[in-house]
């Protein structure tokens, strides 16, 4: 009789589980996946209904005892996507369905073009994700690539942020952006007298938004930080975690940029709902900041649905000019294929490798934008964006414009 009873117990259990499961495979099957992008085969973009989504770091080729795996850049990328599949897939490591957006991170455009076949192999059907690729040093010796991803939790109603540690801090780890309105804040930089003093009064002024937005450091579930040198990372790691003591630190990502400031950060949170019916999208300027026609400071998203956007190139080699106006080209394509518009863009990252582009990235930008309406945004000069000609990426995340 025990053991029937105790069986039944198993079976109940299970059967919860696999419902709470199901929650997450549903919000799967309401996904879009909008065409495909020709360099590394993810979806051109990737609409997601009303769902709790998993925020990775910066996601290392490394087991649980945090030692490195894989000789090359492609096992390396392997180890990675099995990492995610821990991180993000209660069943199955090598299921990485879940994934939405993938950002990828290489020191240089040789390990670019080897991870391209590795990619298109392992998106080839079609619950591709939008892909995001750029240069930058990497923080930890013999680590030839890393990732982040924005993946589907496994249950939709999910109310609060949650964290999951492997290795060492900065090592492989995830939070749970619930259901409901977010908030995109842009990269925001303090000048200091060094990296760590600069990234201690840039979380300070961070602190200071989301207490204005009504958000908490509790709520945040990525932060991004564009910093020079990369050697001293370690100085920021150790601000952020002071910095959030003593709550969880939220997953980190970091991408060495040529600026004459140390670093710039850049974070997204939850935020809390409001009376009655808000627009999809509210475009805030804090106090104490200034407003911009090309990037808003801070972007309120009450619609439950997004479009993340793969990383964009221009389709041929040209100056700067040529290269703005092809990728803007596409970007409009791609959010009308996805119900979607220009005014309805929530978060912009724009990477960007030598001096005319950059300019004429600030030139045309108002042509395309409405001066109310702007992104929040980062722009980022980098060492190079990882395709041969090309001087500019950007990717962007949006909401249906209906």
């Amino acid at each position: 009789m025990r053991v029937a009873f105790q069986f039944a117990v198993v079976i109940l259990c299970a059967q919860a589980v696999m419902a709470l499961a199901d929650e997450g495979l549903a919000a799967q099957k309401r996904t879009k996946h909008i065409g495909k992008e020709p360099i590394f085969g993810g979806a051109l973009a990737v609409v997601v209904d009303d769902v709790a989504l998993f925020h990775t770091s910066q996601i290392l080729p490394i087991d649980f005892d945090g030692k490195l795996v894989g000789e090359n850049a492609t096992e390396q990328a392997q180890m990675i996507l099995t990492n995610i599949g821990n991180l993000t897939n209660r069943f199955d490591s090598r299921d990485v369905s879940r994934i939405v957006k993938l950002n990828v991170y290489v020191p240089n455009e040789a390990v670019a073009n080897e991870l391209r076949p590795a990619l298109m192999m392992q998106f080839q059907n079609r619950q591709r994700p939008a892909i995001s690729l750029v240069q930058t040093r990497i923080h930890r010796p013999g680590v030839q690539v890393t990732m982040d991803a924005v993946a589907i939790a496994h249950r939709p109603d999910q109310h609060r942020l949650k964290s999951i540690l492997i290795g060492n801090w900065h090592a492989n780890k995830t939070a749970i952006l619930p259901r409901g309105p977010r908030v995109y804040v842009s990269g925001q930089a303090e000048k200091g007298t060094d990296l760590a003093d600069a990234t201690a009064k840039t979380l300070q002024g961070l602190k200071k938004t989301l207490q204005h937005l009504g958000s908490e450091l509790n709520d945040v579930a990525q932060v991004k930080c564009f910093l020079t040198p990369m050697a001293e990372v370690a100085k920021v790691e150790t601000e952020i975690e002071t910095f959030f003591a003593p709550h969880p630190v939220p997953p980190c990502v970091f991408v060495e940029w040529q600026s004459t400031l140390p670093i710039e950060i850049e974070l997204v949170a939850a935020a809390r709902p409001q009376e009655g019916k808000p627009e999809p999208l509210e475009f805030i300027t804090p106090p104490g900041t200034t407003a911009s026609p090309v990037f808003c400071r801070v972007v309120r998203v009450n619609d439950p649905r997004t479009i993340f956007v793969s990383g964009l190139f221009a389709r041929e080699a040209g100056d700067g000019t040529a290269q703005v106006s092809d990728v803007f080209a596409q970007l409009q394509d791609i959010l009308k294929a996805s119900g979607s518009h220009l005014n309805h863009l929530a978060k912009a990252t724009y990477y960007v490798s030598d001096s005319d582009t950059s300019a004429k990235l600030n030139e045309l930008r108002p042509k395309f934008y409405d001066p109310a309406r702007p992104p929040a945004a980062s722009k980022a000069q980098v060492v190079g964006v990882g395709v041969a000609g090309r001087s500019l990426t950007l990717d962007m995340i949006a909401v249906p414009s209906k």
